[in-house]
């Protein structure tokens, strides 16, 4: 896709120890949202950008005042934490939790306070049933779950007094000493009902409980000096600018997350940085031109600060081909249990980004490594993944914004979003990887000149024939193991065929937008779309083949294929959604707050359930039939009760996001 002198020229240049380094520089901030902390860290990038870079420097500035709404998005408080303590007094006297040493042992946005009182525990701390016989009014509650959810049910509708969270054994990797990065993020009319939290570590949460369901009285006194008030969130942007200035390439990375946060996300800024450093080298030694269009590298605090910038800058935003968002790219997987994963565009934004990141993912992951470049030489596991939210790049591909972004993400980590995870999991190796998958992508993009734009063309093709061949091979076996009745498995492997192959040249027609193609490579790119009719005739031939055996094995006639029934189940209405920009998970929390112990356990079920919601969303622009966005839900995601939509359906009409007419 680039010739090898350069693909060279980018290993040679790229340094994990360096990226580490950086890591461990971020991890040393405590990064919340709109708060001093965060700040200095924005202030550190500056200055280590100016010595790397003669890149133009920005910081964007925008009010975090709890009001200020966008669309669905509230803006966050500001928050200037200073200290808070938590002593255990009942049944034995000791600390449990000191901001000084582990600012992440006080919940973020926690206000001031100095009190002593009883703990409850309420369990999950959402549903009628956890606060039934208890009395929590001017207590304070232990819970299982988390602090933006259990606050707003205990200390704002129960009026306890404050919050203690913990992370409940799992039986797996346990943690005696683990903290859960927990905060409130109050909605705007809750700024003056918030009261405060602490995050205990499992040992002393599992300790507590026991002790009340023994019938001990536990006691607690709570120091805190913080408060919510009118604060900033930044934005800081670096710009290479190219021949084209009105096209710009962007690579983003939040910056934000509690002290140490370093795979979470200190490895992201940190790879962001040195493919900053790495790009400028490059230049700097004639190895690479002024690129053909401008690269943008973006570092801000994660969704608040996206939601301001894209609504806020949107001469900027037009600018913008494509995104690659870089979100926990540097734990060690030995350590971490950690798969890289790249997530891919949504299926209603097709585009040949995904194509591009996924060639530079696999051709980087076999690299071979030297000990002198530090961190390890084992294997270093990839996966080409389904669109998953939970991060920047999904403000960018909602439709009402339509711009490809994929993201980079190490999942499962044993240690996000808690106290453990720290700098010594970082690997170098890891971190090269990741930094060497963003230049090269990066300068895909930048140098038209020197990208393979046929190879680009035919990793498109390949794509969705392997999706034709997945539907196919998962219906045969439905078929061929009498899994459901034949006259419903075979038409739904029919439609999803036909889904698969109109992704494939609904991808190949974007590349003629997406690249300068000359006519040879158009004609490329006819010949593959051709090649995807020819493997779809093929599926569909074998399904047939399999459905006519599964008939015969339970005694059923085939159909003929014009008399089969493609239509899926009865869902007759259409919907519409009236807003900009993707749905706020807080909002869906806020306004369905009796409902989010009903989501909860669904989502423990079906781990898409949300991104479910922002794919339905993103196909509902317009008017459109919930039978086909259950389909191609079904089809994207795996298959999940009809019923469960039409909830969520309901659900969303009553917030006022969603309208519903009949068909």
């Amino acid at each position: 896709m680039l010739p090898d002198d350069l693909i060279k020229s980018v290993n040679d240049t790229v340094s994990g120890i360096r990226a580490r380094d950086y890591v461990n520089a971020l991890s040393e901030f405590h990064r919340i949202q709109a708060s001093p902390g965060i700040h200095d860290a924005i202030v550190y990038l500056k200055q280590e950008i100016k010595k790397v870079s003669k890149a133009k420097v920005k910081i964007f500035s925008y009010t975090a005042d709890g009001a200020s709404p966008i669309e669905t998005w509230d803006t966050p408080y500001g928050w200037f934490p200073k200290s808070g303590t938590l002593e255990l007094l009942e049944p034995e006297q000791r600390t449990l939790a000191d901001f000084d040493s582990e600012p992440i042992s006080l919940v973020a946005h926690s206000r001031s306070t100095n009190m002593e009182a009883e703990v409850v525990f309420v369990g999950k701390g959402l549903s009628p049933e956890d606060y039934k016989d208890k009395d929590v009014k001017g207590k304070i509650v232990l819970t299982e779950g988390l602090a933006r959810m259990v606050h707003r049910v205990a200390c704002i509708d129960q009026k306890a007094a404050g919050i203690l969270t913990f992370v409940a054994p799992s039986g797996i990797d346990e943690i005696a000493s683990l903290r859960r990065y927990d905060a409130v993020w109050p909605s705007p009319d809750e700024g003056e009902k918030v009261k405060f939290g602490f995050s205990l570590t499992q040992a002393d949460g599992v300790q507590i409980k026991k002790w009340l369901a023994e019938g001990k009285k536990v006691r607690v006194k709570a120091k805190v000096r913080a408060e919510l008030k009118d604060g900033t969130l930044e934005v800081i942007s670096a710009l290479i600018e190219g021949k084209d200035t009105s096209r710009e390439f962007w690579l983003f990375a939040h910056v934000c997350h509690p002290h140490p946060g370093a795979n979470d996300n200190a490895s992201g800024s940190a790879a962001l940085l040195e493919t900053l450093r790495s790009l400028t080298s490059l230049i700097r030694k004639g190895v690479i031109e002024k690129p053909d269009i401008s690269i943008r590298f973006l570092w801000g605090p994660e969704w608040s600060g996206t939601i301001k910038f894209i609504h806020h800058e949107k001469k900027l935003l037009k600018r913008c081909q494509a995104m690659l968002n870089m979100d926990m790219v540097g734990a060690d997987p030995s350590k971490s249990g950690s798969i890289f994963h790249m997530y891919r565009t949504p299926f209603s934004l097709p585009s040949t980004f995904n194509n591009v990141v996924r060639h530079w993912l696999c051709e980087e992951s076999s690299r071979e490594r030297s000990r002198a470049s530090g961190g390890t030489l084992t294997p270093l596991p990839w996966s080409y993944s389904k669109f998953s939210a939970g991060s920047d790049h999904y403000m960018f591909v909602d439709a009402t914004v339509g711009i490809p972004s994929v993201m980079l993400n190490q999942s499962p980590d044993k240690f996000y979003h808690t106290s453990t995870d720290t700098a010594d999991k970082i690997d170098p190796a890891q971190m090269a990887y990741a930094t060497r998958v963003a230049v090269l992508t990066a300068l895909t993009y930048l140098y038209s000149g020197h990208t393979v734009e046929e190879a680009i063309l035919a990793e498109v093709r390949n794509e969705a024939i392997d999706i034709m061949q997945s539907v196919g091979t998962q219906g045969i076996t439905e078929l061929a193991t009498c899994k459901g009745d034949p006259n419903k498995v075979y038409p739904r492997v029919l439609r999803w065929l036909g889904m698969a192959l109109d992704l494939g040249k609904t991808t190949l027609n974007k590349a003629a937008t997406e690249w300068a193609l000359i006519s040879e490579q158009d004609r490329l790119r006819e010949a593959l779309k051709t090649s995807l009719d020819m493997a779809y005739t093929s599926e569909m031939m074998i399904a047939r083949k399999a459905y006519e055996g599964a008939c015969a094995e339970v005694g059923l006639e085939a159909k003929e294929e014009h008399k089969i029934d493609l239509d899926t189940v009865g869902l007759d209405v259409e919907v519409k959604r009236n807003f900009k920009y993707p749905l706020s998970p807080s909002m869906m929390a806020e306004k369905l707050k009796d409902k989010m112990d009903k989501y909860m356990k669904l989502k423990e079920k079906d781990h898409h359930l949300y991104v479910r919601i922002d794919e339905m969303l993103n196909l509902c622009v317009d008017w459109a039939n919930l039978n086909e966005i259950w389909d191609r839900l079904c089809f994207q995601f795996g298959h999940f009760d009809s019923q469960i939509l039409v909830s969520i359906v309901d659900d969303l009409k009553e917030t006022g996001v969603l309208e519903v007419r009949d068909v």
